[in-house]
């Protein structure tokens, strides 16, 4: 195994295992402004002790844009998880993710498709599909009208796609890894704080006393699983690389199981259907 694909693995188990965390929180709006503020912390730390591995780079539009996108990833994600099941709507994000990362890379970025990968893309798309239909969610959401009848999930993957595609980009143009991933959670940072309603202070507040534990090993899980992609990015292509980082969709539905989430085994072949196109895509 070469050194882009052991680091896109790592990181795609750190990436499913906070996931997992924010899952079986209540809060997870207010929870995940928690978590990514020990995120930012850590990378505080890593600019004060390390400065000299902190080249900026030139691409700031591209960090910016990146940042953007981060910061809907994370609030589409957590109402993406209060609306479903996590191996269903972890599989819808990264899947759906995935086939409009290889639609952009194939079209404009000069990346090419084998039968193979091509195959695996028909297979993610079915699957996702599959999970999608009749209804993105069983549990009823704490929001009424227009909220629950958007399927956050799908939203959800187009901001990974995002981020994803400006993360590469700016790698491309010479930004640093670790820098570029800092500058983006700068900019992300104020999106979870107003994805906060009502009381704000009082519902962080909550967190902080009730489940600091999980919001630190979410954080820091969710940091290394960034800055690890960022690095198997910055030597592989975009396609690729999203194909790969998706081997999280088969962890999060083994943390579904762990988490005594009752899916169905129409649920469970479609989160299969949709990691094995994402293999497929990797080779």
């Amino acid at each position: 195994m070469n050194s882009s694909a052991l680091l896109l693995l790592s990181s795609a188990f750190l990436h499913a295992s906070w996931n997992a965390i924010a899952k079986t929180t209540k809060d997870k709006e207010a929870f995940l402004f928690v978590a990514m503020t020990v995120s930012n912390l850590i990378i505080a730390v890593s600019l004060i002790f390390f400065t000299d591995q902190f080249a900026a780079g030139t691409p700031l539009k591209w960090a910016i844009l990146s940042g953007i996108s981060e910061g809907a990833y994370f609030v589409t994600l957590a109402w993406s998880l209060k609306q479903s099941q996590l191996g269903k709507a972890y599989s819808i994000m990264r899947g759906g993710a995935m086939i409009f990362v290889w639609i952009i890379s194939t079209t404009f970025m000069g990346e090419t498709a084998s039968p193979l990968q091509t195959l695996g893309a028909v297979l993610v798309l079915g699957g996702i599909v599959v999970l999608s239909f009749p209804s993105l969610g069983e549990k009823k959401s704490e929001k009424t009208g227009w909220f629950t009848k958007v399927p956050w999930a799908w939203v959800c993957a187009f901001f990974i796609g995002g981020y994803h595609l400006s993360y590469h980009q700016a790698l491309h143009h010479g930004a640093e890894p670790k820098s570029l991933f800092a500058v983006a959670m700068v900019i992300s940072w104020p999106f979870l704080w107003f994805a906060i309603t009502g009381e704000r202070v009082n519902r962080v507040k909550q967190v902080v006393r009730r489940e600091s534990i999980k919001a630190i090993a979410a954080g820091t899980a969710a940091n290394m699983s960034f800055v690890i992609f960022l690095y198997g990015l910055k030597v592989s292509v975009p396609g690729f690389a999203i194909s790969l980082r998706n081997a999280s969709i088969f962890f999060a539905v083994l943390f579904s199981f762990l988490l005594k989430e009752s899916l169905t085994r129409v649920q469970i072949a479609g989160a299969l259907v949709v990691g094995a196109g994402a293999v497929l895509l990797s080779l």
